[in-house]
């Protein structure tokens, strides 16, 4: 899912409610048309936007964390409707799962237990010959050349059979020349994890990467709770709805499927920023905005998770999955001190994303003169 234009949003809401004048002194929003104040605060905006996602019925959880305040929580439509805290529904991240793999893969370099630079041939036994100088900066960076799967979701796959599959298949690039998205790279990622950690992908997680944090929601089925799972809108569970089984398997492993709260990946985020899980050296490398998306767009991906540099906010780091009944979104505004994650059924949780960048920072005028300025 590309990234929406806040700016196009606004116009249309404009167009339709405000006239000129009126537009000059307030802002208006999506086809909801909460109005707010241009020069109303973070908190005013804020309101608003969880308004207009209550207007819009949409199915979501909202996890805000805005300087040096408490990361604020709601829920709306179904998810409030259980008896479960919105901080302590388990979620399906989906493909956010590559964003926590790019960090996996970086603490395994400082470690000293891999290279970015080192090829599959370094890492694998019989590796073709048109993946064997494949490296690990391109797995983390969709540039390998890899297909975009090689099965299904739910597919009982073992590690070894994934493997052969994935270098048995054909290349839809030559390795470094393009970015194309590839769950099955990060599948290899994966596995190239579990070859130099000597543990299994989940448990590298649980006891070299999060110990210690306080992130006891995210994994996949040591930390499954099945009451507290999101359910899809006919009532299924990730266990159901996303891994078809009581666990994943290796077409999910290290590219989607992640069991996780907004809480934990509002904090995950925080953590690994603040260089308590990677070293800053590291995590500038994870967020370098090492390949172009796409040739007409200024979107750039590092390992695991899209810079962008948007006009009037500044730079900004996200990631986005869903799976048709779950769907998952995160952002980064780092030059505004926010990070925003959300959390829904069908693509609710990108809809809710979109209101509250467009709430939250469109239209600002301060932020218009100096893209630095926080709205407080």
């Amino acid at each position: 899912m590309r990234r929406y234009s806040s700016a196009l949003i606004l116009k249309t809401c404009m167009d339709n409610v405000f006239s000129a004048a009126i537009a000059v002194s307030i802002i208006a929003v999506t086809h909801g048309c909460q109005p707010v104040p241009t020069n109303a605060s973070f908190p005013e905006r804020l309101d608003a936007a969880l308004a207009e996602i209550e207007a819009q019925n949409l199915n979501v959880i909202v996890a805000v964390a805005h300087g040096d305040g408490p990361t604020q929580y709601s829920e709306f439509g179904s998810p409030a409707v259980d008896t479960v805290p919105p901080e302590l529904t388990q979620v399906d991240i989906n493909s956010i799962t590559k964003t926590v793999t790019g960090v996996m893969a970086a603490k395994l370099v400082q470690q000293g237990k891999a290279r970015f630079d080192e090829t599959l041939s370094d890492i694998f036994n019989n590796v073709p010959e048109d993946k064997a100088a494949i490296t690990l900066h391109q797995l983390l960076t969709h540039s390998a050349g890899f297909s975009e799967s090689v099965g299904d979701d739910a597919e009982q796959l073992d590690k070894n059979d994934f493997l052969e599959r994935a270098f048995a298949s054909s290349l839809e690039a030559l390795p470094g020349e393009t970015y194309s998205y590839s769950n099955t790279g990060f599948g290899i990622v994966a596995a190239i994890i579990e070859a130099r950690s000597g543990k299994p992908y989940e448990d590298y997680l649980r006891e070299d990467v999060i110990a210690g944090l306080g992130l006891d929601n995210t994994g996949y089925a040591a930390v499954y709770d099945d009451s507290r799972s999101l359910r899809t809108n006919n009532g299924e569970s990730i266990e159901q709805a996303s891994w078809g089984n009581n666990r994943p398997y290796w077409n999910l492993i290290g590219n989607g499927g992640l069991v996780s709260t907004v809480d934990d990946m509002v904090r995950f985020r925080q953590v690994v920023v603040a260089g308590n899980v990677i070293s800053t050296d590291l995590l500038d490398i994870v967020q370098t905005p090492h390949v172009r998306e796409f040739e007409d767009e200024d979107s750039f991906y590092g390992y695991g998770l899209v810079v962008e540099d948007i006009d009037d906010i500044g730079r900004v780091y996200w990631h986005d999955g869903g799976n048709e009944v779950f769907s998952a979104h995160w952002t980064d505004f780092a030059d505004r001190d926010t990070v925003i994650f959300t959390a829904g059924t069908d693509e609710d949780a990108s809809e809710a994303l979109e209101l509250l960048e467009t709430y939250l920072y469109s239209g600002d005028a301060s932020a218009a003169e100096n893209p630095m300025a926080v709205v407080k």
